[in-house]
């Protein structure tokens, strides 16, 4: 037979326990907090990466690009346009805005031209031509890469695998492509290191060394050509300004413009 307790100590083991139970466990709250926290926040971009998923997968289904039904040329299957106008707009009308940088290698002609595109008019449907051709080119250009990143077994397309694609178009092109020559040259004159160890952030070859100072001699041809593009374009704001200026003042001196006088021409033909 066990030996029963006495009835103080039943009651001081039973205080005891009711502590230990009571207790609480502040560092195990914590790292439930923690944990929780953390989880929340992987729900939220696997929420919005599924989002954004799904978003692009309605795009491309609008624009002609479906699992379900084959397509003999999805380049030109464009049952929605992808490129917006605006953008198609911003893309004709880009250019330089750095004048004494390097750009498209020191070719004069290709800046000149790449100018004067930038300060010409596009009415939304001359813009809505060009964007017709756009869009074939770029589907092109962008189901070839995502053809050859699959083969090479990668998940996404690099800068590498779009100029090999581009690259068999190069010549047929009136402008050229190539990589940001300001940033490469920038790389090529900026010296990083300790004092042991200094050197060019980027290697710079032969033939880079040649090209760089005949870059150094078209660089204020650059300036120059850019202050008389710029002074174009302030005056024909300026004309623009004093144009409406003027009518503005004409109208106001005359009672209104020509359509008002013929509203209230009928509506006095109508009273009567």
């Amino acid at each position: 037979m066990p030996k029963r307790k006495k009835p103080e100590e039943e009651e001081e083991q039973a205080e005891v326990e009711g502590e230990e139970e009571e207790a609480p466990k502040q560092p195990v709250e914590e790292e439930v907090d923690d944990e929780d926290g953390d989880n929340e926040e992987n729900r939220r971009k696997r929420r919005r990466a599924v989002a954004r998923r799904k978003g692009y997968r309605h795009l491309a289904h609008r624009a002609g690009y479906s699992a379900l039904v084959p397509s003999a040329n999805a380049a030109r299957d464009v049952t929605a346009n992808l490129i917006s106008l605006p953008e198609t707009v911003r893309m004709c009308r880009w250019k330089p805005r750095i004048p004494n940088a390097v750009t498209y290698g020191g070719n004069m002609t290709e800046y000149k031209a790449r100018m004067k595109l930038a300060t010409e008019s596009l009415p939304p449907k001359p813009a809505a031509v060009v964007r017709a051709s756009v869009e074939v080119f770029a589907r092109r250009a962008m189901n070839e890469a995502v053809q050859r990143a699959f083969d090479a077994g990668k998940t996404r397309v690099s800068a590498t695998i779009m100029a090999s694609v581009l690259r068999p178009v190069g010549p047929a092109l009136d402008f050229s492509y190539m990589a940001p020559m300001g940033l490469i040259r920038h790389a090529q004159t900026t010296i990083i290191g300790s004092e042991d160890k200094k050197g060019p952030a980027l290697g710079a070859l032969a033939n880079d060394e040649m090209q760089m100072k005949a870059e150094s001699s078209i660089l204020p041809k650059q300036v120059e050509y850019d202050k008389q593009d710029t002074k174009k374009i302030m005056d024909k704001k300026a004309a623009r300004k004093k144009a409406k200026e003027k009518k503005d003042a004409e109208v106001a001196a005359g009672g209104g413009s020509a359509p008002e006088k013929a509203a209230k021409a009928r509506r006095s033909a109508r009273a009567s």
